[in-house]
């Protein structure tokens, strides 16, 4: 059978007592029950309040690593379609949209897309193949099923 222990000297005491009879400790403030089973009680809890704040923390930083990467790359993509903001990028659109009908005309035409935008502008010479903004000439990428219209100022179509 256990007996609860002193928290002074460590003794057993066989009997309720409020003092010690080997120290002389004033027990009558405490519980002996609970004065013998308290410290590893204690220890147990403190170990597993540790251990849940150590799941939580890892859970939380592997949560907010996670989602960080997914915010940093939805930010990479944005460049796809620019809105227009002036007149020279409102131009620049628009001449993306004509090089795309040419190129439409161009595969009724000739059964392929053009490879390059000279190529398209020998097809139809009205077509204006620079940036309004930056006079740096569109590039055509075309695959067998799309073309992409690209200014290097604005974007992609």
């Amino acid at each position: 059978m256990n007996y609860p222990k002193c928290p002074s000297c460590g003794h057993e005491l066989l009997d309720r007592t409020d003092q010690c009879p080997f120290c002389g400790n004033d027990l009558s403030r405490r519980s002996l029950r609970s004065t013998g089973a308290s410290p590893n009680h204690l220890r147990k809890i403190i170990l597993l309040v540790s251990v849940m704040m150590a799941i939580s923390g890892a859970a939380f930083t592997f949560f907010f690593a996670i989602n960080g990467k997914r915010n940093a790359a939805d930010t990479e993509k944005i460049p796809e379609q620019v809105i227009p903001q002036d007149t020279n990028a409102e131009h620049c659109f628009d001449n993306m949209y004509r090089i795309l009908d040419a190129e439409d005309e161009y595969l009724d035409q000739n059964g392929r897309y053009a490879d390059n935008i000279d190529e398209l502008h020998q097809f139809d010479s009205s077509l204006d193949l620079v940036c309004p903004q930056s006079d740096l000439p569109y590039s055509i990428v075309n695959t067998k099923q799309s073309v992409q219209v690209i200014c290097s100022v604005h974007g992609e179509i």
